[in-house]
């Protein structure tokens, strides 16, 4: 990869992944806040960071370090979540323009990455991608092979997603039809879509909460075996504000072991707080964050929770290596400054 990027080009071009023009960042939806505690004094500033959707449940763990000061005690004067949504601009032109940090996906950032964005994968929510393709209980998808003959409904947004696990699963995409839906999988109950690529913590809980028998085919049990709900931020920021980095970073730690801890709290911070405008059931928001929690937990003893070990960035590599994205480990992921943040604060461990 070349070592030379002009910043500027690349946010007036927009960063072409998936077939989507990523166009330059427009105003989005934003919160600042100060948090509940008196800060460090380390200085950093604001904690910006863009969220890969709206204000639900997946970013549970960074409304508890908002609300409960996890921010200002590493350092920072207050945070800023930027929501994102089916139209906002793509995250990491948001990461290279405005905010510090932000949550994306593998293939999305790899595409970006392979285009010349000088970003890096720095920490992992999930250990499973939540990704999963929904379908009817009366006609289920159940395999990679079930999908020939069908139309998926993707938002623009996984897009990139969906084409790089079409390809790494070696599918004839010619027998697939692929329709954009904008984040909303309800034609797919009234048979306008056979399947839709949605979340198993997200959309799949909202419809079975209606009623609906939803089956799912979770991609990372079918051969594409990918973290998710990647931090990304600058390689600028890794060089120059590492110190920055790690105190975000132990924030977002701090955070997500509440979440696991007690996940109604989390639930209800969303629905009456941060979430509050999106009118989320409470109970369904709840479920949401137990599935979530499925996807964080590895199932092994003292788990060090957002980090993503040498054996998982390489099978990431190897998943949209197949899909046609042809990156090294060192050049998608930056793994040195949560481990130090480990290092340094051992009590961050889980028991």
């Amino acid at each position: 990869m070349s070592s030379q990027f002009d910043r500027r080009k690349f946010l007036t071009r927009g960063l072409a992944v998936g077939g989507f023009a990523l166009a330059a960042p427009t105003v989005l939806s934003a919160c600042v806040s100060s948090g509940a505690e008196t800060g460090s004094g380390a200085g950093f500033g604001v904690a910006s960071q863009r969220l890969a959707w709206i204000k639900n449940t997946q970013f549970a763990g960074s409304y508890f370090a908002d609300k409960f000061g996890y921010y200002t005690q590493a350092g920072f004067s207050g945070a800023e979540l930027v929501a994102g949504g089916p139209t906002a601009p793509p995250i990491e032109s948001d990461v290279l323009s405005r905010t510090f940090a932000g949550v994306s996906q593998v293939p999305i950032v790899g595409s970006a990455v392979a285009k010349g964005a000088p970003l890096k994968i720095v920490g992992a929510v999930y250990q499973r991608y939540a990704g999963c393709v929904m379908s009817m209980g009366t006609k289920p998808i159940n395999t990679p092979e079930d999908l020939y003959g069908k139309t998926i409904g993707c938002a623009s947004s996984s897009e990139p997603v969906w084409r790089n696990f079409v390809a790494a699963l070696g599918l004839d995409s010619s027998r697939i039809k692929t329709v954009p839906v904008q984040g909303d999988p309800i034609g797919m109950t009234a048979g306008e879509i056979d399947g839709y690529l949605g979340f198993i913590n997200s959309q799949v809980v909202d419809l079975r909460a209606k009623g609906f028998d939803i089956r799912t085919m979770l991609l990372a049990d079918v051969g594409f075996p990918l973290v998710g709900q990647v931090y990304i931020t600058t390689q600028d920021n890794i060089d120059n504000n590492r110190a920055k980095l790690k105190a975000f970073l132990k924030a977002e730690i701090r955070g997500w072991t509440d979440v696991l801890a007690d996940p109604q709290r989390a639930a209800d911070l969303t629905v009456t707080e941060y979430g509050k405008t999106l009118n989320l059931n409470p109970q369904s928001t709840y479920q949401c964050c137990l599935a979530g929690n499925e996807l964080i937990r590895n199932g092994k003893p003292g788990q060090q929770i957002l980090t993503v070990s040498d054996e998982a960035a390489a099978a990431n590599i190897a998943a949209i290596a197949a899909g046609g994205l042809k990156l090294s480990a060192d050049d998608l992921f930056e793994l040195g400054p949560i481990r130090e943040v480990y290092q340094e604060n051992p009590e961050l461990t889980l028991a």
